[in-house]
This record gives structure tokens, sequence and C-alpha cells, in this order.
């Protein structure tokens, strides 16, 4: 009953991609979504689960344009976009190629399309209070130009200041008609966009102003808190006159990237580009800090006022949600993962997942809320490797330094730093692995051939303290070492090198058992089996081998079409999960040497793996195109939706088998006989009405299916044309069908696979046959009258 049910199936639960690669982005007024700048399109990400839920771009709208262009082989240059804006309602994207398009925010959908009519690309947009304005700054020509998209027109332009205006604010309360922009020359220049006239210009910094702040909504708000790179916060107090009045000038000795007004105006939150984040009381002006963080650099600040949250966006595309009174971490989002070199699970129930990505800085996330991260620091260079056990992992990089942590309970997301060693290696460590059942030591492997095995330690006095010692060091290789690996009982270690071969030794000294040659080419991935006495291989002559540990031959071999980097066993060893340069996953079967199945979710390389050991229902993918995929074991799911579709084509078998023995309902059998594929039941019901010479009838019967059924009409047809016996019912239905595709032009979906083309030499022969039979029953009766 379960023959051809695949007896292990996975599929993509989730998707983590890049949403953002720098530039703009919007916080909505609710808090719940993001809005991120990635080149042509502009995401759309639900803060809670980190999920994209809709892009707007030019690639978004123009799907026929696209579409047209790949028949065409046309290779068209995407129109990236440069700034966006957002309202309540609509979004607004300023492209490279000049255009302006205007976005519902409900729906997705492309409501307008103008030309800028700026030299070059606009550099800033931005939306009035009450949504219905738009104001665009250009990049060459130092204007500004107000548009009203629901009348289409431009209601003027501003050029009294030297541009261009990399900074452009509305007054946020609507009776306010007025428009800040700050200038070339570090001066901010305010307008009266409906009189025209310059109202006031603000000068006092010495560089690029990045943020500006109003204090509060009201119509009668005059004060505005401005920062500059020149690492003062200004405050001003606008009047009647032009030249604006300085009411403080706060000198903060950092460069400032953002400026916000909190606490209904009583406080000012300034951000410096070094990621210290300081608060200034309005009263007092008394300076407080409230986050210094030295690791990351801070390039934007924005303030949800419903929530009560600040985000900071930093230099790498990280967005670190806090609440803005506790200053307590809320959520951290990853907008781009870079190039995703090594992750793997911790914690109880394998909650935590940790990600080495091609930085300094490794993520953590909690898999169980929402992929909650926190960013852990400590290394000075890339982190290349990464191994756990239970609440204790290791990281391995660039800077040839060990780090070992442990998860805290009583922080959810968080990891304590408990002791490193520098220069562990002289060259990069490349792999790290860790002992099972209890970490009692781990073997790194380095770039220049070597392994080192540790031993890790537990203070008997402070049971918080740990200590690692080097146990042996070892040249494992002639050539770069790429992984290491214990076996379930931690009596062995195998080590992969770009030698072409691997090797597996005695833990317990740095005795050598035994070479595994076979490879022609480095082996990039080497594993133990959790049940048998065998080691998995995996090797850029895209090949996977198994080898016994008794005699170290190979006894099986899986081929693929490319480099294969990573493989693990899955389901308590009965399968192998391979990752491929080419971002292919495929899963094996080792009873039967046969691929179960291919994923194809990546679309480059596949550098990382990991797989749930308490569960094997689901494990995670990485690789260089940044990806980060969770696939579930989808097996028990697949089998029943098998087992109902037999039961229910058994059902449908069987009503048909009914209709046909009480020659009842013969429209309904001859539906049911095409959905089922049953030549010889649709043969039967054919010849029924030429019998009866119904022609109304049958062409009633014809007339009566959709596309799909009369393609699979056509395929019986071509299965009733092989046959003699059967030409002339296949000839008829054959006149109807091409008969009603030379009436339609527009249908073309006929000639499925050229099956016109494979019909006609049978038709032609039966034609000639018929022309024969013909002219011999002519003759014969000729015979007959002369007789």
């Amino acid at each position: 009953m379960l023959t051809g049910i695949s007896e292990k199936s996975y599929a993509a639960e989730a998707r983590y991609t890049n949403f953002y690669a720098g530039g703009d982005i919007a916080w909505s007024a609710d808090g719940h979504h993001l809005f991120c700048l990635n080149g042509a399109a502009v995401n759309q990400v639900d803060v809670t689960t980190s999920q994209i839920l809709r892009s707007f771009g030019a690639d978004a709208s123009s799907t026929e344009n696209k579409r047209a262009t790949e028949l065409e082989n046309i290779d068209v240059e995407e129109d990236t976009i440069t700034c966006f804006a957002l309202s309540q309602e609509h979004l607004v994207t300023a492209h490279r190629s000049g255009l302006l398009r205007l976005w519902q925010l409900i729906d997705g959908k492309l409501v307008k399309l103008w030309k800028a009519q700026h030299k070059g690309p606009v550099i800033r947009v931005e939306f009035s209070p009450c949504g219905r304005l738009i104001c665009t700054s250009g990049g060459a020509d130092a204007t500004l130009r107000l548009w009203d998209y629901s009348n289409n027109s431009c209601l003027g332009a501003l050029k009294d200041f030297p541009g261009p205006a990399w900074l452009l604010v509305f007054h946020p309360n609507v009776l306010r008609k007025e428009i800040y922009a700050a200038g070339a020359d570090n001066t901010v220049y305010a307008w009266n966009y409906e009189t025209k006239t310059l109202l006031h210009k603000m000068r006092g910094h010495l560089s690029q102003v990045t943020g500006l702040s109003f204090k509060s909504n009201a119509s009668d708000c005059n004060d505005i808190a401005t920062v500059s790179r020149d690492k003062v916060l200004i405050v001003w107090q606008l009047g009647e006159q032009l030249e604006g009045k300085q009411l403080k000038v706060l000198p903060l000795y950092e460069e400032l990237e953002g400026v916000v007004y909190a606490d209904e105006g009583r406080q000012i939150i300034v951000a410096s580009g070094a990621g210290k984040l300081q608060q200034v009381d309005v009263e007092s002006w008394k300076i407080r800090n409230l986050l210094s963080q030295s690791d990351f650099q801070i390039s934007r600040l924005l303030l949800c006022t419903e929530l009560k949250q600040l985000a900071l966006v930093t230099t790498e595309q990280n967005i670190l949600i806090y609440d803005a009174g506790s200053l307590e971490p809320v959520k951290h989002l990853v907008g781009c993962n870079d190039e995703i070199l090594d992750m793997c699970f911790m914690g109880d129930n394998d909650r935590y997942l940790a990600v080495a990505t091609n930085s300094k800085h490794f993520k953590l996330y909690d898999t169980e809320h929402d992929m909650n991260c926190k960013l852990i620091v400590g290394h000075t260079d890339t982190v290349m490797s990464l191994a756990a056990s239970q609440n204790l992992l290791i990281s391995v990089g660039k800077d040839c330094s060990v780090r070992l942590w442990r998860l805290q309970h009583e922080k959810d997301c968080s990891l304590e730093a408990l002791t490193q060693q520098a220069n562990c290696h002289t060259s990069t460590i490349g792999c790290v692995a860790m002992t099972h059942n209890g970490a009692t030591g781990f073997a790194s492997v380095s770039q220049d051939g070597s392994m080192k095995v540790w031993q890790l330690a537990r203070d008997k006095v402070d049971r918080n303290s740990y200590s690692f010692n080097l146990r042996y060091a070892a040249l494992s290789h002639d050539k770069e070492v790429n992984c290491v690996a214990y076996a379930p009982n931690n009596k062995f270690i195998a080590t992969a090198s770009q030698d072409k071969t691997a090797k597996v030794w005695l833990a317990e000294s740095n005795s050598l058992q035994g070479v595994l040659r076979g490879h022609t080419r480095g082996v990039w991935s080497v594993r133990f089996s959790p049940v048998d006495q065998i080691v998995l291989t995996s090797s850029s002559d895209c090949t996977l081998r198994l080898w016994s540990i008794s005699n170290f031959a190979c006894i099986k071999r899986f081929d693929q079409e490319c480099t294969i980097l990573r493989a693990e066993f899955l389901d308590h060893g009965k399968f192998i999960l391979s990752a491929a340069s080419d971002g292919l996953l495929k899963l094996w079967n080792i009873k039967t040497n046969t691929c179960l199945q291919s994923l194809d979710e990546h679309n480059d390389r596949v550098w990382a793996l990991a797989v749930s050991g308490r569960s094997n229902r689901f494990f995670y993918t990485g690789g260089a195109d940044s990806k980060l995929i969770r696939f579930g074991d989808i097996t028990q799911a697949t089998r029943n939706e098998v087992l109902d579709q037999r039961q229910a084509t058994l059902e449908q078998e069987q009503t048909l088998h009914s209709l046909l023995h009480a020659q009842k309902q013969l429209h309904k059998a001859f539906v049911l006989a095409l959905n089922l594929d049953k030549p010889k039941a649709s043969f039967d019901i054919i010849n029924h009405f030429v019998r009866q010479r119904d022609e109304p009838g049958l062409r009633q019967l014809v007339d009566q299916l959709n596309v799909d059924q009369r393609v699979a009409l056509l395929q019986h047809v071509k299965a009733w044309t092989t046959n003699s016996r059967h030409s002339q019912v296949g000839n008829l239905i054959l006149k109807h069908l091409i008969g009603d595709a030379l009436q339609d032009p527009k249908a073309r979906f006929y000639n499925n696979g050229n099956m016109v083309e494979v019909l006609t030499p049978y038709v032609q022969r039966h034609f000639k046959r018929v022309t024969e039979l013909n002219k011999e029953l002519a003759f014969l009766e000729f015979i007959v009258k002369c007789m």
C-alpha cells in the first residue's frame, strides 16, 4: 500500500534573507513594521517575526515586462532605489532613472509614476504630515520640488540655498506649512511651502547636519534640536527673525548621527557614530550616558512614539530595538547576514542557534521566540567556526584565538564569556569540534595543517569557572585542514584536508589509526555515523563516500554534480544530507544508494548545515547567498496526502465503473475517465455515441470540456490512433479538437509537446489504408456489376 511513497521528505518552513542593505529605513506609526531599502526594492518587514511581508520596487510592478525580457534574452539593468518616504497610506520611491513611484501600503499596488524633473537622481524624499504632498531633493540641481500627486501637479521649486539637501523634514503639525532642509553649507533652511518664502536660517554647525527633531507636534512648537558630525548638539528657538536663535549648544565630543525628543519633549536622546546613546535633560541640560557600545557603529536613530521604543541602525545593517524608558533590549533584527560560514545548536532541546557570518561578531538566535537575535561580541577578526555541547560553546576564527562561552539562563538569548586563549594556532583556525555527551574537551584544526586537542575542566570550588589546556598537538595533514569531528563515544577524532585525504586519530593520544584515501580532490567535511562504525566524507570531486572504521576501506559512494561542501547524517544514521556549491541540498538513502529528494532553496554555496540532534525533525542551512533557511520534516504529512489521493482515486474509479456498467450519466463518466487517465474507458464512451450515430451528443460531450481536459483527451487520442481498430473514433475526436483550435488562434495548448506532429504520421497512415480499402471496394463492386 505504501509503495511509491517517499521514505523521507523535508520542506522549507521559514526563510530569513537579507532585507536591508543600508540607506533609508522607516518605522511604521504603530511600530509593527519596518520599511527597509534593499537595492531595487523596499521591503516591509514584520518586527516580531523578522519576515518580509511585501516588497515595493520596479521589479515587483513590472512582471509582464520582466517576462518579455526573459523571453527575448535581454539584459535589463535594475532601476535602483536611491531613497523612499513613508506616510500612513502610501510609500514613494525615488529611482536612479529619475522616476518617482507611488505605492499603496495596503495591497502593494503601484498608484502613480512620474518624472522627478531633477538633474541627476533624487537623494531625499519626504511626505508632508497630511500625506498629500511630497517634497524631493535633487542631487545635482540643488533644488527642492513640491508635488501634489493627487492633482498630478508640481506646486513649485525652492532654490534659495546651496544644495544638495541630505536632510529634509516637514514640520509635524499640519497647520504649520513649513519645510526644513540642511544645505551643503551646513545651514538649516526653513520655508513656508505655500508662499515659497524663506522663514529661517539656522547657522551654527561646522559639518554635515545628520539629524533634526521637533519638540512636539503642536502648532506653536518652535523648539528644534539638530546634531552634526561636528560633535555638537544645538537646540534652536525660532521666532520672527530670519536668523534662528541658539537656545543651547552642547559639545558631546562624538560624531553624532541622530537625535529625537522623548518623554513628551522633556528629554533629548542623541546617538553617536561610535555606538553611544546619550540623554540630555531639557531643563537642567545635564548629559547622561544611556548606552555605550564600542563594538559597532550607529548610522541612524529611530523613535516609535506609539510603543515608546528606540531603534538603533548599525553600519553592519543590524537593527537593535530598545525600550525608550528602561533601555532594555526588546528585539534585534539582522538586516544583512553577509556570508554564513558555520552554525550549531545549543541549549535545552536545541532552542538556540549560533550563527557565524563573515564578521568578527557572531549571532545567537532564539528559535522558539520568533528568531530573536543577540549579537555576541568578543573576537577581533572573522569568526570561522562554532561548536557547542549543551550550554557551552566554543568559537574560533581568523584571530587565532579560542573563546569559551556559556548560556545565561537568567537572560533569554544571551551568552557569558568564560575564558579565552590567544595565539592558539599560527594560522586561521578553520574548524572546531566538541566532545559528545558532556563537554570534556574539544579539538581545533588550522590552515597550517595542525590539529590540537584541548582538555576542558571545570573548577571544583567555583562551579562557574572553566579552563582549557592543551593536551597534545600534531601535524595532521600536509595542507589546510577543513574539518574535524569526534566519534559518538569520544574515542576517535577524524580530520579532513585539502590534501585529498581524511584521517582517523585516537582521541587520547596523537596516534594515527588510519588514512582514508580515494578522493581525487580536497575533502571538505567528515562525520562519524551515530549508530554504525562508519565515517562519511564529502569532497570537491563531487562524491560522498562511506568508509569502514575496521579496515578504512570505502564501502559506498554517492555521486553529485558539483563540489559537496557539507554532509550530515539524518534520522539516526539512516539518511545523508549533503550541501553542494551550487546551492542544492540532496537527501540520500544509505541502504538503497538513491537520492530521495533535492531541495533547491539556495542560489549559491551552502557552507553551514545544522541538524537538530535532539529531535531530528528539522535543520537549518546557510550559505554565501546570506539566506538562513529552516527545513522541517514533512514525511508523515506527505504520506497522509498520498494516501488521501489514492483513496480519492479509488473512489472515483469505483464511480466510473458503476456508471459504465449502468450506461448512465455518460458525460460525468467521460470527465472522470479523463481525470483518471483511462483511455480505454473514454474510448468505450465515445464509441457508444458513434454506434448510436448521435453526432450532436458527441459534439456536446467534447464542448463541455475545459482546457486541461481537452489536453488530456488529446493524449487519449494519441493512444487510440496507434491502433487501426480505434482509428475511426480517434480521427473523429481529432477533427473536433483541431477544428476548435483553428477557430480559436489562442488555443495553442492543443499542440502541447508537439502533439500534432506526433499524430500526423498515424493519421496519414490510416488515411492511406482507408483510401486503398476504398479502391478495393470500388473494384469489387465493378466486378459484381459485370457478372
